[in-house]
């Protein structure tokens, strides 16, 4: 028969036990917040990602096709959508000419949530963000994640020049980036929100 050490003498006791069991428990509810922030920033990133590779893409295929192109941004019940277009007269992207079928559409309605699930335009709920520097101050409306003028398009010529604006993107949460293009230059810049400081980074 093999003899059984009491419990305290097998290297642990009861009350010991208890105490690791209850800095287990507390460490991971201290590390849930932590969690959700990290998913919700890589979330944000891809969604970011795939954005950007579209919009190289579409710059990319307008130099080398000779025409204009670029995505219509709009909201239904549902939420952002974008359309590609194509330049079909050669005086640039307008809303009159994609409406009378001028310039027309490549594309079904596309939605970044169908792309990456969690993320879309916009901004995370109830917080005031600051603008992007060198800028000072806050962002107003934040109902428009989408800022290329009024029309809502976003439009890369031949030469390689694009609209000038700022897309936002959010997990709705925590997670919020930006992708800024330069008109002159077509240049795509991405910035990161910090949601702890407030502050943008690159």
């Amino acid at each position: 028969m093999i003899p059984c050490k009491p419990f305290a003498e097998q290297g642990m006791t009861l009350l010991e036990l208890m105490v690791a069991t209850t800095l287990t428990v507390l460490v991971g509810a201290a590390t849930l917040p932590m969690l959700g922030q990290f998913r919700g920033s890589v979330r944000t990133t891809a969604g970011t990602r795939v954005l950007v590779a579209r919009l190289q893409g579409i710059r990319s295929k307008s130099i080398s096709g000779s025409r204009s192109r670029g995505l219509l941004f709009s909201r239904d019940d549902r939420g952002w959508f974008w359309l590609e277009l194509l330049d079909g007269d050669g005086d640039g992207l307008r809303t009159a000419d994609v409406r009378a079928g001028i310039d027309p559409v490549l594309s079904p309605p596309q939605r970044l949530g169908e792309l990456v699930p969690q993320v879309d335009l916009g901004f995370p709920a109830g917080r005031a963000i600051r603008q992007i520097p060198p800028r000072s101050g806050w962002i107003r409306d934040l109902d428009r994640p989408v800022r290329f003028g009024n029309s809502g398009i976003l439009a890369f010529s031949p030469l390689g020049s694009s609209s000038s604006g700022t897309l936002y993107v959010s997990d709705g949460d925590r997670g919020l980036m930006a992708i800024v293009l330069y008109g002159r230059t077509g240049r795509i810049r991405v910035w990161r929100h910090d949601a702890e400081t407030g502050r943008w980074t690159r």
